[in-house]
């Protein structure tokens, strides 16, 4: 399974699966896992948060992010959303707002 949890999986399509036009789960976690673990395209940034436990991928055309998370393994995904155009706009564009991600300090938790 792509997410931790099958809990995980449900909580975070309830979020924003209809964001991805997708109708269920499994189709979500699919294309989450598709995104995180395939190959990365053309404007796809991937980095390793600060302590090496979460592995971020962003990809500036359509602002998807994926967070996995690295450490204990094995790895699984933590989230998979796309961010709005104005959270990339308030951190300066893409570059900066993929610079704040990698950046960040998760607790177990993943919150900051």
């Amino acid at each position: 399974m792509p997410f931790c949890t099958a809990w995980e999986r449900d909580i975070h399509f309830a979020k924003h699966g209809h964001k991805f036009g997708v109708t269920d789960a499994t189709q979500y976690e699919r294309m989450a896992d598709d995104f995180t673990f395939g190959p990365r395209g053309a404007g796809t940034q991937e980095c390793l948060r600060p302590g090496g436990r979460d592995r971020v991928r962003f990809a500036d055309m359509t602002r998807w992010l994926a967070v996995s998370r690295v450490l204990p393994a094995p790895e699984c995904l933590r989230t998979f959303y796309r961010v709005r155009q104005a959270t990339v706009a308030r951190h300066g564009g893409s570059a900066n707002y993929f610079a704040y991600e990698c950046g960040r300090i998760m607790d177990g938790g993943g919150r900051r």
